[in-house]
């Protein structure tokens, strides 16, 4: 009986050995490398000013669009002087009826139809 607590205890340490070890080593690896960062202290000063520049001017940029827009809702409810002064062009469009256009149309309808057959079988 006592030989057989002793072998588990054996397995059981080896078990327990490979896995604490492993993970004890890696966590000496991190605490080591803890001060060394992928990006220089320099280099991450620059990305952060150019970031900080980045949102004041995107923020500045949304301020004169909702002043644009705030202008064109104000322009839009009560009219100015300068667009009724606009002329507008009259809009004019001329129609042609071909009669190879007609054909065509209704050969293509045709071709439509037949295609929707052939799908259906």
């Amino acid at each position: 009986m006592n030989e057989d607590i002793i072998i588990v205890a054996i397995v059981f340490g080896s078990i327990l050995g490979m896995i604490a070890i492993p993970m004890l080593i890696n966590l000496a690896k991190k605490w080591i490398d803890r001060n060394n960062s992928s990006i220089p202290e320099e280099q991450f000063n620059r990305l952060a000013r150019a970031f900080m520049e980045h949102k004041k001017d995107t923020q500045r940029r949304i301020q004169n669009l909702e002043a644009i827009i705030a202008d064109d809702d104000s322009v839009e409810g009560s009219p100015n002087k300068e667009t009724s002064n606009q002329i507008e062009a009259p809009k004019e469009s001329i129609e042609f009826d071909d009669a190879e256009n007609v054909s065509e149309e209704s050969e293509s309808n045709g071709n439509k139809n037949n295609l929707r057959n052939m799908l259906r079988e």
